[in-house]
């Protein structure tokens, strides 16, 4: 069978879920905002996450009652951020292929909005927390995808995301813990960072990857072929 060998796909219906934070961006979005804008106690919730004490849910919110910026200083702050610049490519393979893209992330929805708006990419579907601006300086998070079953305590459940249309195949991109429930889950996986360590752990078949432009081969080949399997230390092989 060749790479790029065509099989009857007409009864497939895929849906690509991809992460945002470190994954379309290059740094940690909420980090980032945090270490400029909030009050030091941030890194002591966040040492409690890290324990296993809290879920990302409190934490998050927690740390975001601890931010002190204006809405411009937050703007001004986002216009920093860079994305993987082969993002836009995966986003046309995908709109030429018919395939469904959502951006669900456990980060923060206005966030995540602006950033893709300034890269012309604000048509794209967002699930994430809801950042609100009460006050000229403040901010609060409320989680309108959270799930009090999730079994990573995440504001927003990936898996119950994936599971709301229980026809389609999930393809999973992401790169750390607020995707490790759905990468058991997923009919295929591309990992980053830590999310290549819980694969290998669990015994999860991935494709591990450092920027979008080593996605666009094996995500076509993917739905070309989809009777194809994945060779964690390669490409795809047959089933």
């Amino acid at each position: 069978m060749t790479f790029f060998q065509q099989n009857s796909i007409s009864n497939i219906v895929w849906h690509v879920i991809c992460d945002f934070d470190g994954t379309i961006s290059l740094k940690d979005t909420t980090d980032t905002l945090l270490n400029q804008f909030a009050h030091p106690d941030w890194e002591k919730i966040e040492q409690q996450w890290e324990q296993g004490l809290i879920g990302s849910k409190q934490c998050m919110q927690q740390q975001i009652a601890l931010l002190d910026m204006t809405e411009q200083q937050l703007l001004h702050c986002l216009d920093q951020i860079k994305i993987d610049s082969n993002f836009v490519a995966l986003v046309h393979l995908l709109e030429k292929q018919q395939v469904k893209l959502s951006i669900v992330s456990d980060g923060l929805d206005f966030v995540i909005q602006h950033i893709l708006k300034k890269n012309q990419l604000d048509h794209l579907p967002i699930i994430a927390n809801h950042l609100a601006h009460p006050t000229n300086t403040r901010w609060e998070l409320s989680f309108p995808y959270s799930d009090i079953a999730c079994n990573t305590q995440s504001g927003t459940c990936k898996c119950k995301v994936a599971q709301q249309n229980h026809h389609e195949k999930i393809i999973l991109i992401g790169d750390g813990r607020s995707d490790f429930c759905l990468a058991e889950q997923a009919d295929y996986v591309f990992a980053k960072k830590s999310l290549i360590d819980h694969c290998v752990n669990k015994n999860i078949q991935h494709h591990p990857f450092e920027d979008f432009s080593q996605l666009l081969e094996p995500l076509l080949a993917i739905l070309n072929s989809p009777s194809q399997v994945f060779d964690a230390t390669k490409l795809w092989v047959n089933s």
